[in-house]
């Protein structure tokens, strides 16, 4: 029977997250063949084309010209994009500073000043800051007399009223610089017990030429890293960054562990942050103790932890081979997290985009459709074969 696996592409893109690679899996897979317009794509939708080409550089493999010549365009384009953006970060800065507008960096930006070697080290499609929700419309409307632009036709306000973040900004010539002001972490109605307020009150500063910056205490971080990952994009986007985020911040070595679990489990975070830290440790080698996975470990045999794993993992990226149903990925997306154990009750994220949705005009082309009977059978059809596809998975293991 044949064995289902990631492509050796997805697998490379996996090993270049490790903190660090892991050198011999990335030479066996490149010795065994590499199709060369498949990993600049997966690359490119994971925003890891710097960090690829670098880490294929160290190995001093050779590369094929016409194979490599898109990524080496795409990672070069990748950094002068990083540069630019680290510019503009402080530029704004500058400007909240002058009006007293306390900020924090989030995601990306705090993680290129804390767990990367360098801001350009953590690529990144837009910049995320968290000011005191008091003053978020005021920094908001400041940024667009500073050559921020509100493209409202795009992202209309009443989409964000009850958002994390108000309606993105851009900033022209191109749009290719976009930024995010914060008020909270989460979406409204988020079940977890953890505030931006707890997060202000044990933030860390960090200096840069002169400037000091706000950034989340390490146990934050990791924290919003794994909620983020496991409930906000239920585990299927953004999954390069995420697994090579947690490596990085576990390398840094300040994570106190008893501490961290603790907060999982009393922010009723505690079934995500295991499965981002499992995800982690198996695909990008992070150096999770076991003490700690079964700490936060689902009340599950591992006989079904590892069969919904296979799930996980098999649509981390995008495929034809995907799940075919909406619904049957939201049913294994429940399956491991346990919302209703974990103290969610009824609130699931996919009620975010819904919500994202009725605040748009739908066209009566738009409304939902009840499928026929027809359909109906051949999407069980479908999700049935899925689930026996996966069952012949074959996991990964980045082991050192």
């Amino acid at each position: 029977m044949t064995c289902a696996s990631l492509s050796p592409e997805a697998q490379l893109l996996l090993l270049t997250a490790g903190v660090p690679p892991n050198d011999t899996a990335m030479r066996r897979l490149l010795t065994a063949g590499i199709d060369w317009a498949h990993l600049c794509a997966l690359a490119e939708h994971e925003k890891a084309t710097s960090i690829v080409l670098r880490e294929l550089w160290r190995l001093g493999l050779p590369t094929p010209d016409a194979g490599a010549h898109e990524l080496r365009q795409r990672a070069a384009a990748s950094v002068m994009q990083m540069l630019h953006l680290e510019q503009v970060l402080l530029k704004t800065l500058d400007v909240l500073a002058e009006r007293g507008i306390e900020v924090m960096l989030l995601k990306g930006a705090a993680l290129g000043y804390t767990a990367y070697p360098s801001f350009v080290d953590r690529s990144m499609g837009d910049l995320d800051l968290l000011v005191p929700p008091q003053r978020a419309e005021q920094a908001w409307s400041l940024l667009q007399t500073q050559g921020w632009t509100w493209p409202s036709a795009r992202w209309a306000s009443q989409r964000y009223t009850a958002h994390q973040h108000l309606p993105p900004l851009i900033q022209e010539p191109g749009g290719g610089s976009r930024l995010e002001i914060h008020g909270d972490l989460l979406p409204g109605g988020h079940p977890f017990r953890f505030s931006a307020a707890t997060m202000w009150a044990q933030a860390k500063q960090v200096c840069l030429n002169g400037r000091v910056l706000t950034v989340p205490h390490p146990r934050h971080q990791l924290w919003h890293v794994c909620v983020h990952f496991s409930w906000s994009h239920e585990m299927q986007w953004g999954t390069w960054r995420t697994l090579r985020d947690v490596a990085a911040i576990i390398r840094r070595g300040d994570v106190e562990w008893p501490e961290f679990v603790d907060l999982a489990r009393e922010s009723r975070a505690g079934t995500c942050c295991f499965w981002t830290l499992r995800l982690s440790r198996r695909l990008a080698g992070a150096d999770v103790p076991d003490r700690v996975l079964a700490a936060l470990r689902p009340p599950r045999p591992e006989l079904l932890l590892e069969r919904i794993e296979r799930h996980y993992v098999s649509n981390l990226f995008p495929s034809q081979d995907g799940c075919p149903s909406v619904q049957l990925a939201r049913r294994l997306w429940e399956a491991g997290i346990l919302p209703r154990w974990s103290g969610h009750g009824p609130v699931r994220p996919w009620q975010v985009s819904e919500r994202w949705m009725a605040g748009s005009e739908q066209h009566e082309s738009e409304q939902p459709r009840h499928p026929s009977l027809w359909a109906q059978l051949r999407k069980l059809g479908a999700g049935l074969a899925y689930l026996r596809r996966t069952q012949r998975f074959a996991l990964p293991v980045n082991a050192r």
